[in-house]
């Protein structure tokens, strides 16, 4: 028999609790949105980022993202560029425009609606 529900909620899961980590990635050699390497896990971590312009990037932010958080940790030497999906933006950044995420750090990236994550 199904638990109580409140109507706009629901229940939480174990696995909500823990974020889902993927270690161990290689953004795109070369860069640019078409091609890089797809941001899907909550916690993303760059081992292997050769030049400034290797790139990543992130889902569509629409559907099930609205409301997420997912995490891009660099740790590589070299900064690397986190490109939206085609027709999304970071920020105040222009459409399609990337968001260097600087060697050594960690940032959160928030969708926050359609076509739009923010960074924090």
């Amino acid at each position: 028999m199904p638990g109580p529900s409140i109507p706009g909620y629901r229940l939480m899961q174990a696995s909500d609790l823990a974020p889902v980590v993927q270690d161990g990635m290689t953004a795109l050699a070369g860069g640019g949105q078409a091609g890089a390497t797809p941001i899907t896990k909550d916690i993303s971590r760059f081992t292997t980022v050769g030049t400034a312009a290797d790139s990543a990037v992130l889902p569509a932010s629409a559907g099930s993202f609205i409301g997420s958080t997912l995490r891009v940790a660099n740790a590589s030497a070299a900064s690397m560029n986190v490109f939206p999906a085609t027709g999304d933006k970071i920020n105040a950044l222009s459409a399609n425009a990337a968001f260097a995420v600087a060697a050594g750090t960690m940032v959160a990236f928030v969708c926050t609606g359609p076509g739009n994550w923010y960074t924090h």
